[in-house]
This record gives structure tokens, C-alpha cells and sequence, in this order.
């Protein structure tokens, strides 16, 4: 597996176990309300280039939180592992915290901004993308 683009992964209880291949060596990090009460702290997730290739599903489950997205976990030990667009699932992100080596991923943005309550900081300069700024990359009105 090579470890620039390939990395693979899974679940506390090993349920779960994936492949996945990156766009990029970079991670984002989403302060909104819905993943900070999913992973109890803003999810930290890596886009990979196509969903994960599954080597152990068991505990896979998949949670439709909104009318836009969709979130992956184990229903065995309760770990977040995956986010992806409900209509478009190529649009995939996987958990940086559910890799087993995230060695030499970087910070590439922070999003819903905006969101993120003021009991915490990042000290990085990297950009902060707003809910309304995001909602236009992926195409999305404000009311959806």
C-alpha cells in the first residue's frame, strides 16, 4: 500500500476495517453542531478520492443526519468513521482519527467557522470556510 495515497483503517472493536485512497495528504476539520455532537469535538476528516473499500463491514451502519449527508459508524463500539454526501457518495470523507497511520497529513481547512463555539481554539492559519460558503461549493441553497 503506498503510504502517500493509500492508508487504511477502522473501528475501536475492529468491526469495521477499510481502505481508502486520498485526493490529497490533507485533512479538514467541520466545528459544525451536527459532527461536534456525533464525535463529541469537531470531526477531523480526510477526502478521499472514491468511498472506502470495505475488508470487514460487520459493524457498518450508515445514519442519515440531514437532508444533504450521511454518516458512517460501527454499531458495535459507536466509532465515527465516515462522512459522504447522501446523493453524491463519491463525495466521501473518512475519519483521520480512524486510520492507523495518519503520518504526513496536513490541515488543509477549517469549515462551518462560524459554528464553532468559543470554548475552543485552533491556534493554525489555515482558512475558515463559513456554513454559507460552504453550502455554495457543494451547490446547496441556504434553506437546504
Amino acid at each position: 500500500m503506498n503510504a502517500h495515497t493509500k492508508r487504511s483503517g477502522g473501528c475501536l472493536c475492529g468491526a469495521v476495517r477499510f481502505e481508502i485512497s486520498l485526493g490529497k495528504p490533507q485533512f479538514d476539520i467541520c466545528h459544525c453542531a451536527m459532527c461536534r455532537q456525533w464525535c463529541a469535538g469537531p470531526f477531523m476528516g480526510v477526502h478521499c478520492q472514491r468511498p472506502a473499500t470495505m475488508t470487514k463491514s460487520e459493524g457498518l451502519q450508515w445514519y442519515r443526519s440531514s437532508q444533504w449527508a450521511e454518516r458512517g459508524f460501527c454499531s458495535r463500539c459507536g466509532t465515527s468513521l465516515f462522512w459522504r454526501l447522501a446523493d453524491n457518495p463519491n463525495v466521501f470523507s473518512a475519519s483521520i482519527d480512524s486510520l492507523d497511520d495518519a503520518a504526513g497529513l496536513e490541515l488543509d481547512r477549517h469549515f462551518f467557522s462560524d459554528s464553532k463555539p468559543a470554548r475552543y481554539e485552533f491556534a493554525d492559519a489555515r482558512p475558515r470556510v463559513t456554513a454559507a460558503e460552504l453550502m455554495a461549493e457543494f451547490g446547496f441553497s441556504p434553506d437546504t
